[in-house]
């Protein structure tokens, strides 16, 4: 399956309405300031929230490493704090570490701030690893 394949699958993949937060991109950034002190961030909208299908060992590494089993895929970046995407760019995260209130999306590098409403679905962690995006020179 090649990105562009896996990127279709998962967008026209049936999914459940997540309710979000609607809050300016300040307030986003403040909330993130406050518990996520010096951390890189980025505010995104029309996200997905994608719990992944993999095999029990997978799931299992995941664990022992304390990540979950959850990716982030977002079709418009509001802003990032490194300037590694652009406005309106999409983007896929790395495997999720902990949400916190409600919007706030935790990962290695970088917290993700879930604006306005998501859908959460379901994929093949095989089929994620396919969607990436090369960073800017």
């Amino acid at each position: 399956m090649s990105q562009q394949t896996a990127r279709i699958a998962l967008l026209h993949a049936p999914g459940t309405t997540m309710i979000g937060h609607q809050m300016t991109n300040a307030h986003a950034i403040e909330l993130i300031a406050e518990g996520f002190p010096g951390r890189h961030f980025c505010l995104v909208r029309d996200w997905i929230w994608v719990d992944l299908a993999l095999p029990e060992a997978v799931r299992e590494e995941l664990n022992r490493v304390q990540l979950l089993p959850v990716m982030l895929y977002a079709n418009a970046v509001v802003t990032d704090s490194l300037g590694r995407f652009e406005e309106g760019d999409w983007l896929r995260s790395t495997p999720l570490i902990a949400f916190k209130e409600g919007c706030l999306f935790e990962t290695r590098d970088t917290v993700y701030a879930l604006l306005g409403h998501g859908v959460r679905k379901r994929a093949e962690l095989s089929a994620m690893v396919k969607i990436f995006r090369v960073e800017r020179e």
